[in-house]
């Protein structure tokens, strides 16, 4: 099985929240993890099976496979909670719209305005991301060590 490709994995979705798809990770939960069809959870999202089952290959090619891809999700979740989309789909007029610059983005640009225009937010999430990633794995750690002190 492949290696985790941790920092491709975090920078992938960091960019996707901050560009807007902030619902990715409950969409990739419910679709890999909790087992529910393509059409009803990409119905759900108001995107395309298609580009759910895209987001969910990209996960599991950066996680090193579909079961890994199970167990990092949740993980993914738990780490991207403080950040934020900085561009929006505005509810009336449907427009993308970037809160920090104010202007408006097409949906397919809006990653790269992200990567462009606010690398240091991107840098920023990425790692706030990684701090929280390792206060996980330092969770994990410990609960390894009562276990291991418990059966001796």
């Amino acid at each position: 099985m492949k290696q985790v490709d941790t920092k491709s994995l975090i920078n992938y979705i960091a960019l996707k929240i901050l560009g807007g798809n902030d619902y990715l990770l409950n969409a990739l939960e419910e679709y890999l993890v909790k087992g529910e069809g393509p059409a009803t959870v990409a119905y759900r999202y108001g995107i395309s099976k298609h580009q759910l089952r895209g987001y969910t290959q990209r996960i599991i090619e950066k996680s090193g496979g579909e079961p890994r891809a199970r167990k990092i999700i949740p993980i993914l979740k738990r780490i991207s909670k403080g950040v934020k989309p900085i561009v929006t789909k505005e509810k009336t007029s449907g427009l993308y719209k970037c809160t920090k610059c104010d202007i408006n983005v097409q949906s397919d640009d809006a990653e790269e305005h992200v990567r462009e225009a606010h690398k240091d937010l991107l840098t920023l999430a990425i790692r706030q991301m990684t701090d929280e990633l390792e206060k996980v794995k330092m969770e994990i750690n410990k609960k390894k060590e009562v276990v291991v002190t418990s059966t001796q």
